[in-house]
């Protein structure tokens, strides 16, 4: 068995290579992502780890080729699949993993420390410092913060911000067990509506694309903060330009930006959103690094390079995408 493992960043490299001894597997590493240029490097492989390309979202050729180099399985490096075509992977045959769980810690911790700069005013304390004395803080315990998807990631927000002493509401497809006395839980619109600050800790899908809409930062109280470390098109960019145009919003902290995944190989500061939302002092943008910790590298790399194993070898794997 040999596996190809695409995207693979610095980080990764110590990770695949002890994976690759301790099981005796090769693993041939490559830097770029696939693409239409380099794909014939897949030529002699059995498995196939990588991050989706934007060109695996717009040419069916992608997966035809694969298929045609025998491959049978794509092992997706990210917890989120909405850049896979699951039509295009079905028609050749190639059935698709992903790292459904990583240490939650690394983006839940991210997303409390977003809420903390917030609620500080630090975004604003960085471009404004001659007003000082007018840009006064809120504490945990006189704000009321949302939680809004409570899987791993969100529980630990809700878990963070309650022991720091927050009072937490929620809402989600289903309730926490663990969550039980720590938060209530509410429908989506009373947790926009009620939420000083408000987390997304929710997949990207049909259901949930755009689902901030103008609509929603209407229902938003005055002064409120959005911190989003999940999918950059949960939320309609244009709708919340206008909210922070409005004046309305107390701050946005993003670590996700719409269409961000065609500047991840170039300049992330290339995005046209980008360079829209860094014109308010109130919005704190980081470049998708939520996740990036060495422990998440690590389960992330492992898990991968496990599911393309378990696909191959047994036909099955726990962390196998139905549609």
């Amino acid at each position: 068995m040999k596996l190809i493992f695409f995207n693979v960043s610095e980080e990764e490299r110590s990770f695949i290579q002890k994976w690759s001894f301790v099981n005796q597997i090769p693993v041939q590493m490559v830097s770029e992502g696939i693409s239409s240029e380099n794909i014939e490097l897949v030529k002699g492989y059995d498995g196939i780890c990588l991050y989706p390309s934007v060109e695996m979202r717009q040419s069916e050729t992608i997966y035809k080729r694969l298929s045609d180099y025998g491959i049978r399985q794509l092992s997706i490096k990210s917890t989120g699949v909405d850049s896979v075509n699951f039509e295009w992977a079905d028609k050749y045959n190639l059935t698709i993993t992903n790292v459904p769980g990583y240490s939650p810690t690394s983006v839940g911790h991210f997303a409390i420390m977003s809420i903390m700069l917030l609620l500080r005013n630090v975004p604003l304390h960085m471009t404004e410092r001659s007003k000082r004395k007018n840009l006064i803080g809120r504490e945990l315990q006189d704000v009321t913060v949302g939680v809004l998807g409570t899987g791993r990631i969100g529980c630990v927000v809700a878990e963070g911000i309650y022991a720091l002493g927050g009072n937490v509401l929620a809402s989600s497809s289903r309730p926490n067990p663990r969550l039980k006395g720590i938060v209530n839980y509410v429908s989506f619109e009373e947790l926009v509506k009620q939420s000083d600050v408000l987390s997304i800790h929710i997949p990207l899908n049909e259901r949930s694309l755009y689902q901030f809409s103008d609509d929603v930062f209407a229902m938003m109280k005055p002064n409120a903060c959005l911190v989003n470390t999940a999918r950059g098109k949960i939320i309609d960019t244009n709708a919340m330009i206008d909210w922070l145009a409005s004046g309305q919003a107390g701050g946005v902290a993003l670590d996700a930006i719409e269409n961000e995944e065609q500047y991840f190989n170039d300049d992330w500061t290339k995005n046209p959103f980008y360079k829209k939302l860094i014109q308010y002092p109130n919005v704190f943008l980081t470049p998708h690094v939520a996740f990036h910790t060495e422990l998440a590298v690590k389960e992330i790399t492992e898990t991968a390079l496990n599911n393309a194993k378990e696909i191959l070898v047994k036909g099955e794997s726990m962390n196998k995408i139905s549609v």
